[in-house]
């Protein structure tokens, strides 16, 4: 029982010297210490508790403790290193965002004022239509790839081999 008391005078103590404790908890340690079952190990606080509880009229006792010792859980090294990395993890990844943002803009500039119909209707809002964009992007390079001489042709031969080249696909619209 009393090592359990003397744990919980310790973790008060610590709570004290944070400026933590309640009248009541301040009202404990000064009885504990105004007692004569004392650890030897918190003797060292007799004194400043001991001065506490007389109502700090006499100055403070020189052998009193103005903190206690605290141990580290985390060395300050280790703290400052994951400091640093948060701050480039943060910045990397604000930069891949700000790339990625310019490189949307660039694309989307690239087609501006492109539309496509879709049963009879114009649609020109971008990322309704960038999927289609893309995908005749893709046959346009397929057909260069598989044509080498595509960039001396006439564009109304282009069309008519992209459609002869969707005829045989599925017959899905192309332009």
């Amino acid at each position: 029982m009393t090592i359990k008391k003397d744990k919980d005078i310790e973790l008060l103590i610590a709570r004290f010297l944070d400026g933590e404790t309640t009248n009541a908890e301040e009202q404990r340690l000064y009885d504990y210490f105004a007692g004569t079952r004392v650890a030897s190990r918190l003797e060292k606080y007799r004194p400043m508790f001991r001065w506490y509880a007389g109502g700090m009229e006499e100055p403070m006792p020189a052998s009193a403790p103005t903190a206690a010792p605290r141990v580290r859980l985390i060395p300050l090294w280790l703290r400052t290193a994951a400091c640093a990395a948060a701050a480039v993890l943060l910045i990397a990844g604000a930069a891949v965002a700000y790339h990625r943002h310019a490189s949307a803009e660039r694309l989307y500039a690239t087609y501006e004022g492109s539309y496509i119909v879709r049963g009879g209707k114009k649609i020109t809002d971008l990322k309704a239509i960038m999927p289609e964009l893309r995908r005749i992007e893709r046959e346009a390079s397929a057909l260069a790839c598989r044509h080498k001489g595509i960039g001396s042709m006439e564009p109304r031969e282009i069309f008519k081999m992209m459609e002869d080249a969707n005829k045989q696909n599925d017959n899905r619209p192309t332009i």
